[in-house]
């Protein structure tokens, strides 16, 4: 015996909200997601990664990632509260980085694995929030794989350089890769909405 999910007026508005805030953006995820992965590969092929260089490549990715996510709380027009803790918290874990760069590989081992933990934990919950948006399983994925990271991270902090430096390349070239799929895919995000209702309907 099948059960058929009912769509409550709370969900129906936030989606409606949800869709018309992802197609006005939708050129905003996709330079995002170029822009991601660019910077991913760049970092895997990085040949000599020295403690000052992996804390700048991962401060400067973590300003850059709140910064989008503070942008497209902005202009997302309804329960945004969670976009901007989450992109306050990697505008400040870049900046840490920064004001803060004679540090050892311990602490950066430390800040790259609770800075992933928090990618995931937030993907996973966005992704269950807006579970009546299409492709919102992208994202669980991403957040499971962010989450696991962040645990090896945090769990093993005595990792060499070599390998902080592809977990930091892998998770931007993930990010970016969900982040260009979701931006095509929200071209028509109001259209797959409405067409998502009726099924319901």
């Amino acid at each position: 015996m099948s059960m058929t999910y009912v769509m409550t007026a709370d969900d129906i508005e936030v989606g409606d909200a949800v869709a018309e805030g992802l197609e006005k953006m939708w050129w905003w995820y996709v330079i995002g997601g170029i822009i991601s992965m660019i910077f991913g590969f760049f970092v895997i092929s990085y040949r000599h990664p020295t403690v000052y260089a992996v804390i700048y490549l991962a401060s400067g990715f973590f300003i850059a990632a709140g910064i989008f996510q503070i942008v497209g709380a902005i202009r997302m027009g309804t329960k945004r509260w969670l976009h901007l803790v989450f992109g306050l918290l990697w505008v400040g874990a870049g900046i840490v980085g920064f004001v803060w760069p004679h540090i050892t590989i311990f602490i950066i081992a430390v800040l790259i694995g609770w800075s992933f933990l928090v990618l995931g934990i937030f993907d996973i919950i966005e992704s269950v929030r807006h579970h009546t948006v299409p492709y919102w399983w992208l994202y669980l994925i991403r957040g499971i794989i962010a989450t696991a990271i962040g645990f090896l991270v945090i769990r093993h902090p005595g990792t060499t350089l070599t390998v902080i430096v592809v977990m930091l390349g892998l998770i931007a070239i993930l990010f970016g890769v969900i982040e260009l799929i979701g931006g095509f895919s929200a071209r028509h995000a109001t259209k797959e909405w409405e067409k998502y209702k009726q099924q319901l309907a």
